[in-house]
């Protein structure tokens, strides 16, 4: 009698946890449709989307191709096409970046991101000497928009035109109109000066600024202190230097008439370092 309850209650016993475990597995059990909305604890992006994201390769830049070879004079438009390829067929951003006499020698974006993979490039005489032109592309799976996925690039040469020649093309001067620093002489050693010149062109052509300077830092003598920029902003870090009596001078130009070591006008302006307030 007492080994038949003794089996009742063991049954009982099973019973109980076989219905325990259904209702647990049943409110724990996790479907395909759940897996595909369930949310990344790093986004708000479902994880098949974050999981295709890291599966997508990234696009191949293949090449960049200008409608003339060069080299060309200024004034003659390039058209420049890239030439991209993505395994997943998406959707392609494309920018073109330029390093060049115009640019200071330094790189930079010609346009914003865009579908379009040709940029034209408006050549003037501040295009004059080697230049190398730069695509860039991205998918948006992988880099920033302030980054790129590939890029390719090219060298391209930029000749003298004949209106610099002085034949066909009547050009003027452009005209130093100021330059002002942002701080008044003196200045205690240590400090930091931002100068900022401007100029206007009588022909709208694209004007660039260069900054000299002379006194106890140089031994006296001219020294550049920023490359021919577009930028008329100079930022003077009188930290490493010496104190003494400065000439600070900027330059202009606008490519069609002096070269690169000269001008085509300039202001020059003196400037007083201290040392504790004494000049040395």
């Amino acid at each position: 009698m007492n080994y038949s309850k003794e089996r009742t209650h063991c049954r009982a016993f099973l019973i109980s946890a076989l219905l325990i475990a259904l209702i647990f597995s049943s409110a724990q059990a996790i479907t395909t449709k759940d897996l595909i909305f369930a949310k990344s604890p790093q986004t708000t992006q479902p994880i098949s989307t974050v999981v295709a994201d890291a599966m997508n390769q990234a696009p191949v830049a293949k090449g960049l191709t200008p409608d003339q070879e060069g080299p060309l004079t200024a004034g003659t438009p390039v058209v420049w096409t890239g030439d991209a390829f993505d395994s997943e067929e998406d959707e392609l951003y494309y920018q073109f970046w330029l390093n060049g006499p115009m640019t200071g020698n330094t790189w930079m974006p010609m346009n914003t991101w865009s579908k379009n993979n040709t940029w034209t490039w408006e050549t003037s005489a501040i295009d004059i000497g080697n230049n190398v032109i730069d695509m860039r592309i991205r998918d948006g799976r992988h880099a920033p928009p302030w980054g790129h996925d590939a890029h390719v690039s090219a060298e391209y040469i930029i000749s003298e035109s004949a209106g610099i020649a002085g034949s066909s093309k009547s050009n003027s001067k452009p005209t130093l109109t100021s330059m002002k620093s942002d701080k008044q002489t003196p200045q205690d050693k240590g400090a930091t000066i931002t100068w900022t010149a401007k100029a206007t062109d009588p022909d709208m052509d694209t004007v660039l600024y260069r900054y000299v300077l002379k006194g106890p830092s140089t031994d006296e003598q001219w020294v550049p202190m920023t490359d021919w920029s577009t930028n008329g902003v100079w930022s003077w870090e009188t930290s490493t230097g010496k104190a003494g009596i400065y000439m600070i001078e900027v330059w202009i130009r606008d490519g069609y008439h002096a070269d690169v070591d000269n001008w085509d006008d300039s202001k020059r302006t003196p400037f007083v370092l201290m040392q504790k307030g004494i000049i040395k």
